[in-house]
């Protein structure tokens, strides 16, 4: 029998040739799959709150989110949909499913269902714990598309609660490098594939500021050259993809950190970026907006202002004019005539770098660069 070939993506995703990854993975990857964080309450299972990567800020906190933005209102989430022209979205938490919860997911469903229609996809996150059967059809009238559990091991029974009712059903649970642990998930992978579960997500255990200590004290270490790799998660993930491969049918896919933490917000920023770029901005690769600045007292941005529109002819809307300070694209800033001009008038040129927000209170300035300095690393001053 032919060994299974595992494939890594573009994404730096790993699983098996010809078995492909669950569609809410796949809509994850390209950007199109908007994150709604329903809050911060769960039960704190104890056999997944020690590594929680949930932050202080939203921990037990009753906020809700849509990607970064925080929300009170269903109908902020379309204004969200929208602005990343997202084709799916996803439920966690806390967990989404916990009875003070339930009410609002169901009420999310069907409100999304409503509203985008039927295709748009929606998939959840679960413990488990108190899930049953009543409560599976009730996603399934709903809407939920699929979903997916990180049960506890007495609790892998529920998972069945959620079959032959319309909905896709796995399974997403990373991979902690233990022994006892690994021995374990292989035995869930030979139950899920067992009782017709279509999947299993294996996420590279990750090392983050909420959790640090509690990893600190169980000796788990950090990947060399990383900043967030639990140390042999990834080789142990890959290793039991290639053994398990040739034993079951289950789709049995990897997520690197690099593909959750980068990939994923890449390509939403890109979408975001390409719906609400301005005429002075340009995308960069990472999907972040840049453009120049120019800064300075009220009267000289006011004059400076003039000259740009009367002197170098710059189209006005090119120009975004505010009191003390005036964004334009950075291909004409670049120029030395405008250099030598913000000399002349006691002004300060930058290249400004931001995420793909108008909101000040989301969006953040990840670069401010002199437009001289940036000249030079860029390699274009004149010889």
């Amino acid at each position: 029998m032919r060994e299974p070939v595992i494939v890594e993506s573009k994404a730096h995703t790993f699983y098996i040739k010809k078995k492909n990854i669950p569609k809410g993975c796949q809509q994850c990857l390209k950007g199109t799959k908007a994150v709604l964080f329903l809050n911060g309450i769960c039960q704190n299972p104890r056999h997944c709150w020690w590594y929680c990567p949930i932050s202080e800020k939203r921990k037990g906190k009753k906020d809700t989110y849509i990607n970064e933005i925080q929300i009170s209102s269903k109908e902020q989430i379309l204004h969200e949909l929208k602005a990343i022209n997202a084709k799916g979205m996803s439920i966690t938490g806390g967990d989404p499913l916990f009875e003070p919860n339930l009410k609002k997911t169901l009420e999310y469903i069907n409100f999304i269902k409503e509203n985008k229609g039927k295709k748009f996809h929606i998939h959840l996150y679960t413990n488990g714990l108190n899930f049953n059967e009543d409560l599976a059809k009730k996603l399934a009238r709903a809407g939920l598309d699929e979903i997916r559990f990180n049960p506890s091991k007495e609790n892998w029974n529920v998972i069945k609660y959620a079959l032959n009712k319309g909905m896709i059903v796995g399974a997403e649970v990373p991979v902690i490098p233990e022994v006892e642990y690994i021995d374990d998930l292989k035995k869930f992978i030979f139950y899920l594939n067992k009782i017709g579960a279509d999947f299993i997500n294996l996420n590279e255990f990750e090392y983050c500021s909420p959790n640090s200590q509690n990893l600190k004290d169980r000796n788990f270490k950090l990947e060399v050259g990383t900043i967030a790799s639990v140390k042999n998660s990834k080789k142990q993930a890959i290793k039991l993809v290639k053994d398990m491969a040739p034993k079951v049918s289950i789709k049995i896919h990897f997520c690197t950190i690099r593909a959750k933490d980068y990939w994923q917000m890449r390509e939403r920023y890109l979408r975001r970026a390409r719906t609400i770029k301005l005429p002075y901005e340009q995308i960069t690769s990472d999907g972040l907006l840049l453009y120049a600045q120019i800064e300075g007292e009220k009267i000289d941005i006011k004059e400076f202002y003039a000259i740009l529109l009367n002197e170098i002819k710059i189209p006005q809307n090119f120009l975004s004019y505010q009191e003390i300070n005036i964004k334009l694209p950075i291909t004409f800033a670049m120029e030395e005539l405008l250099i030598d001009l913000l000399i002349q008038n006691n002004l300060k040129g930058y290249v400004i770098e931001a995420t793909p927000f108008r909101e000040e209170k989301y969006q953040q300035i990840t670069e401010k660069t002199p437009i001289k300095l940036f000249k030079e690393e860029m390699g274009l001053n004149e010889n």
